[in-house]
This record gives C-alpha cells, sequence and structure tokens, in this order.
C-alpha cells in the first residue's frame, strides 16, 4: 500500500471550495475519466469530432454506464461515416452499405419517486444550491401518494386530482407544479414517457402567498437611526443600505471590501445548515457594486479584520431575527422579514429615477429581468401623489 492510499484515510485536499478525496478513485474509459463532482454526483467531460459531450451520473457506475453507451455509439457512427465517404469517393456504384443498426440501450422503468432521485441528482445537483435542494424534497414529499407509481402509468389526470387533494399554500402548489413540469419534460426528452402528463395542468387554489412590502422613506429613516445606536443591528442596517441578500451578507470578508475604490464584492453566500456551500444563488448574483458612504463608515473598523475570516460570522439567524424585533419595536414599525430590506432598497432606487439595468446590476439580477420591477418594486404613497401631481399639471 503506497503513500497515497494511507493517507487518504485521514485526509482530504480543500481547494478554494472543492474537496477532493483521496478515497474517491476515478474510473476511465477508453482514456476519459470519471471524477465526483463537488456537489456529490459524478461527471465527465470530452470531446468529439470539435462537439463537447458532458455526462452525468448519480453514481459512478451509473456515470460509468452512460459514458460508455455513448462513446461507443460516437465511434461507430464515426466509422459508419468514414466508410460512406471512402465509398463515394470512389464512386462506387453500391455506395450505400448496409449498416447494422446501434442497438438502442434498454430504457430503465422507473417509478415517480426513482425518477424525481435520478433528475435531481443528474439535472439539478452542482446547478443548485444544497438548501434549493433540500427545498425539491420537502415540495415533493406532498406528492407522497404517488411516489411508488410507475412513470408511465401517470397521468394528466391523476396529477390534478393528487395537486388539488394537498393542503398547502399557494407557493408550495406552484413549487410542486414546477418540479413536476421539469421532471416529466426530461423524462419526455429522454423518451422515458410517450407524453407528457403536465401540459395544461390546472392550477389549484391555495392560500395566497404573503405579499412582502418596502419600508416608506420616513419608515425607512426611522429604521436607520434606531439601528445605529447598537452595534448588533448592523448586519441589518448592510441589507438595507445595500440591498444584499442576507446570506450575502452574512459571507462578506476584509478582502471582499475596497475602501480605494469604495466597492463591495458579493461572490459567496453563507447558510449555516449547509455552511460549506458559499455558492451564491446564481451567476448573476456574484457582482461588485458600490459601497455607499454610510456603509463605508461602518465597514471601516473591520480594515486590519482577518482577511479571509467572515466579519459577522457571530450573528446567527436567530439573533438576526430577534434583533430585528427589538429594532421594530424601538422604532415603531410594523412586522416586516429581513428580505424585504432588500425590497426597500430596490424600490428606493426606482423612485430616485436610478435606470433599472444600475439596479439590476447592483443587486444581482440578471440585466433585462422583469423580475426586478414585478416583484421587488413598491411605490410608496408619497411617490405616488407626486405622480398624481404630474399628472395634474398636464391636464390643467
Amino acid at each position: 500500500m503506497d503513500i497515497k492510499d494511507n493517507l487518504s484515510k485521514m485526509f482530504a485536499l480543500r481547494t478554494g471550495h472543492r474537496l477532493f478525496c483521496f478515497e474517491c478513485k476515478d474510473m476511465t474509459y477508453k482514456n476519459k475519466t470519471i471524477r465526483r463532482h463537488r456537489r456529490g454526483n459524478w461527471w465527465t467531460r470530452f470531446y468529439h469530432e470539435g462537439k463537447q459531450y458532458s455526462i452525468y451520473g448519480r453514481t459512478q457506475l451509473d456515470c460509468y454506464g452512460k459514458l460508455k453507451i455513448i462513446v461507443d455509439r460516437l465511434e461507430q457512427e464515426s466509422i459508419i461515416a468514414k466508410a460512406e465517404q471512402y465509398l463515394q469517393k470512389l464512386n462506387h456504384p453500391r455506395h450505400q452499405i448496409v449498416t447494422q443498426a446501434v442497438a438502442e440501450p434498454p430504457q430503465a422503468k422507473f417509478t415517480l419517486i426513482q425518477w424525481f432521485d435520478e433528475w435531481l441528482a443528474s439535472c439539478k445537483a452542482g446547478t443548485v444550491r444544497l438548501q434549493s435542494q433540500k427545498n425539491y424534497r420537502y415540495a415533493f414529499q406532498k406528492m407522497k401518494s404517488l411516489h411508488d407509481t410507475p412513470l408511465t402509468e401517470i397521468t394528466n389526470l391523476t396529477l390534478s386530482k393528487v395537486i388539488s387533494s394537498i393542503v398547502c399554500s399557494k407557493q408550495t402548489h406552484d413549487n410542486i407544479r414546477s418540479i413536476l413540469k421539469q421532471m416529466f419534460a426530461v423524462a419526455h426528452n429522454n423518451k422515458l414517457i410517450d407524453n407528457n402528463p403536465t401540459l395544461n395542468l390546472p392550477k389549484p387554489n391555495g392560500t395566497p402567498k404573503k405579499k412582502r412590502q418596502a419600508l416608506t422613506p420616513e419608515q425607512e429613516q426611522r429604521f436607520i437611526e434606531t439601528a445605529l445606536t447598537d452595534t448588533k443591528y448592523e448586519p441589518l442596517l448592510i441589507c438595507l443600505l445595500q440591498g444584499v441578500r442576507k446570506g450575502e451578507m452574512l459571507a462578506i470578508r476584509p478582502n471582499d471590501l475596497d475602501f480605494d475604490r469604495n466597492t463591495l464584492r458579493i461572490d459567496e453566500s453563507y447558510d449555516e445548515q449547509n455552511p460549506q456551500d458559499l455558492q451564491t444563488k446564481n451567476a448573476d448574483s456574484n457582482r461588485t457594486m458600490p459601497m455607499f458612504e454610510l456603509t463605508r463608515k461602518l465597514l471601516t473598523k473591520y480594515k486590519d479584520h482577518e482577511p479571509t475570516q467572515r466579519i459577522y460570522e457571530k450573528h446567527t439567524s436567530a439573533k438576526m431575527y430577534k434583533a430585528l424585533r427589538e429594532l421594530q419595536e424601538l422604532a415603531d414599525l410594523p412586522k416586516f422579514c429581513i428580505h424585504e430590506l432588500r425590497h426597500t432598497f430596490i424600490t428606493r432606487c426606482h423612485e430616485k429615477k436610478i435606470d433599472e439595468m444600475i439596479t439590476q446590476r447592483w443587486v444581482g439580477h440578471q440585466v433585462g429581468s422583469r423580475m426586478t420591477k414585478a416583484v421587488y418594486t413598491h411605490i410608496s404613497h408619497n411617490a405616488e401623489l407626486e405622480y398624481i401631481e404630474q399628472m395634474n399639471a398636464k391636464t390643467s
């Protein structure tokens, strides 16, 4: 047994956000190596005739089986294509050669829960955060009555009845419908089912999701003045001043702060339940935004802080929510959640006529997304009165 095998039982090498364990032995097929993805599934990537192929599998053997089928098929197709080209070049009278049809791999028969696990491991692992995958599993548990039903026996009527019988919020209903639509679309594209039962799936009635609000300018001012009285309110104040998400705020480190250029870099998001998963919500969430004046004054004291240590590592979610409730009482504010501070920031940007593309870059939304206005913008009463005066001035 060599040194590597001895060390593999005790140590793992951490590089950036990826963990590589010596115990994970790679498998190869025709010089194509299968490696373990940092999200837990297995994958490989190779090029064939200028085209890139990426293969994912829930297990190492699963990925190996898919790789073997695809590589063998590509090689056989290449041989046939080269033979046909050669015969055509020679003007052979019988240039159409008879080839043996490539046997299609037998299609696996999945139950609904088996296909959910396969879909989640193959299509979502490595692309969404671990917490999002947990949310998928939580929503899908509502479909427990169909978990053991074969995928090919599920119809539109079956899904409609089960979804309508589920007692939950409208948001959970929407999540279940979204998961089912994605799952069955992939199954239909891979010819596991002949028809997609989620087409024209009706929307069931449910408890409407609580509509989030933004603070008015007066409420925002009271919030800021009260928050400046105690450092325990500082993380909440950063969420309001910069419009960042709670996880993004908790992940800020001193090396993300550039006091020369007055910028704040956001490229990580901290989740207490998955502390090793520092991936942001999506690619657009990775951004560099301006550090506004009050933020700079609050964060200047962290210049000498350990560069790679989170500056708010002592502020847990429980402590933050407790501080938020105290602050709301002291400032005589209605109850709201931390994320509504982000709504307030985006609303102020809109009221101050800041270009929407700039706002989207600051808050980490995709440029051109309709969500910024449709979901996050709340017009205050005072701003509405100004618009009314402008309209009255035109008609007077």
